[in-house]
This record gives C-alpha cells, structure tokens and sequence, in this order.
C-alpha cells in the first residue's frame, strides 16, 4: 500500500479531523506508526512516549536555560505526533481497546498540565512584580486552562456525537453510567489502570456537566437511535458545517500547535490573552447559540432523540 492510501486509511473520519493534525500532526505520526507496525511496539507505548515529551515539556518551561521556551515547544510539538501516532498504530492493526483511549486520556491530560501550567509559570515568571501583576497572571492563566478544557470538550463531545450518528459500529461514544457499569463488572488491577479509570469517569461526568450547560437539549449517547443510513446521511447534511468549525478552532491538536508555535517567537502571554479573549468571544457568542439552533432542530426533525431527564 502507497503512503497515502495508507495514511488516509489509518485516519477515523476526515469530516471529524482536525485540520492541523490531518495536515501536520498526522503524517508525522504515520511515519512512526508505520515504522512500528511490523515491531512488537504497541500503541500504549507509544502513548508513553507522548507522555515523556509532555513532561520534557515542562521542565524545559520550569527550568531556565537559552532557548528553553522553544525547546519546550518543540518537545510540546511532538508530544502531538507521537499522541497522534497510538491512535493510528492501532486502528491499522485493528487493536484499538477502551484501556488504549482511556491511556490516551491520560497523555493528553500530563500533556495539558505542562503544557499550560507551564506557560502560566513562564508568564507569572515576566510579570510578578509588584505581587498583584502575579495574582491577574495566575487568575487569566486558571481562567484561560478551565476554558480551554471546556473547549476541547466540547469538540471532543461533538466529534464522538457525529461518528456515533454516521460511521456503523462505532463504540467510543458512551455516558458515564455505561462506562461506571463496566468499571464495577470488571474493576481495574493495578495503579495505571485505576488511574486511567478514575480520570475517565471524571472526565466523563466532567464533560457531560458543562455540556448540559452549553447545550441542554442534547440527549445522553445511551437514548441514541441505532444507526442506519437515512439518518446518518441526513445528521452529516445539517451538523457538517458545524463540525467543520469545531475541528478547526476547538480541538486538542489545535491547542498544542499554537501554544508550540508561539513558543517559537517567546510570545506565550499573547497566546494566553487571545485565547482567553478572543476564542472565548466566539465559543459563547457565536457557537454556542448556533449549537443549540442546530440541536433543536434535529430533534425537531426526528434526527437527534429529545433529551430525557432522567436518563
């Protein structure tokens, strides 16, 4: 198989890809899954080494020597490819596992905690005095981490929703309940295994809290109609441009490139301040209400199910 049909079919969904890392990240990382397939390196372990590169990541950002904020962002660059490389290894040996996506959970939560933790130290490192300038630095950085989280999330919710609604036999998407059920009918072993287990139950309910604020009227994945092609044709029909904005703006990948790239130029505070500000203005103004419309109505057309409290 050519490179590029190999690489586009170790992708999940162009519709649902971000930009940034079909384009980028992704080729990289086909490279290195592509190198690791006939070796008995597995995904996890290259999960792993995403992890290194995000705690690299960090000491770079905490340990100030020449040119440590770009070697932190080249570090925090291949901790996207090498995040993006598990995914792909195991979709193109057909050995994808829940453990595997709750792992990659893991990464990308060290890989965020470095990442911009590190960037708040690396400002409150240029703008601690007099002692208020650290406490705006400190509260804009909290603000700007929270945010973003939810903004990932959110993309992340949306992503798993639309593959749910259109690609047969997807599995990813599921509640809290449903994941707790299977976490107490076959309860983890060992201190990684709790780990990723309690960070993905967390996350769930975390992410299902904030979207029942952003979007109220979206039902819980276990109402979900089985999949069938009249109705995965007409959700991709109307929810497509949407996603188009939530994979270009919003996703993971997305994130780690522009705080690597600004990295580069030592301009992490403007990255901070245009994401608090800017991309904010556009998540709660512009998305948000445009989301809700588009829910609405693929209830309203018998696409989405309506919500049930008590689900």
């Amino acid at each position: 198989m050519g490179f590029w049909a190999g690489y586009w079919s170790s992708l999940k969904s162009r519709d649902i890809e971000e930009p940034i890392d079909v384009w980028v990240h992704r080729p990289l990382a086909y490279l290195i899954a592509r190198a690791a397939f006939p070796t008995p390196i597995s995904p996890n372990f290259i999960t792993l080494v995403s992890i290194l590169f995000g705690i690299a990541t960090g000491v770079c950002f905490l340990w100030p020597f020449a040119y440590h904020v770009q070697l932190g962002g080249v570090f925090l660059f291949w901790s996207a490819v090498w995040d993006c490389a598990d995914g792909q290894l195991a979709r193109m040996r057909g050995t994808a596992s829940t453990f595997g996506r709750m792992l990659d959970g893991v990464a990308d939560l060290v890989v965020s905690i470095c990442g911009m933790g590190g960037a708040v130290v690396l400002m409150l490192q240029d703008y601690h005095d007099p002692w208020w300038y650290g406490v705006i630095v400190v509260v804009l950085g909290l603000l700007t981490i929270y945010t973003g989280s939810s903004h990932t999330a959110t993309y992340d919710m949306y992503k798993n929703v639309f593959l749910r609604m259109t690609k047969p036999g997807y599995q990813e998407a599921e509640d809290w309940s449903a994941a707790k059920a299977r976490h107490d009918a076959d309860p983890p072993t060992g201190w990684v295994g709790r780990l990723a287990w309690y960070l993905y139950l967390f996350y769930l309910k975390e992410q299902r809290s904030r979207l029942v604020s952003f979007d109220p009227e979206l039902a819980n994945f276990s109402q979900f109609p089985p999949y069938s092609e009249e109705l995965a044709a007409r959700y991709r029909e109307l929810a497509l441009p949407m996603m188009r904005l939530w994979r270009g703006w919003f996703g993971f990948g997305s994130l780690v490139f522009a705080v690597s790239l600004f990295c580069w130029f030592d301009a992490v505070a403007v990255y901070i301040v245009l994401r608090l500000v800017g991309l904010n203005a556009f998540y709660f103004l512009y998305m948000r209400p445009r989301q809700r419309r588009l829910t609405r109505q693929l209830i309203e057309l018998g696409v989405l199910p309506a919500r049930a409290e008590a689900a």
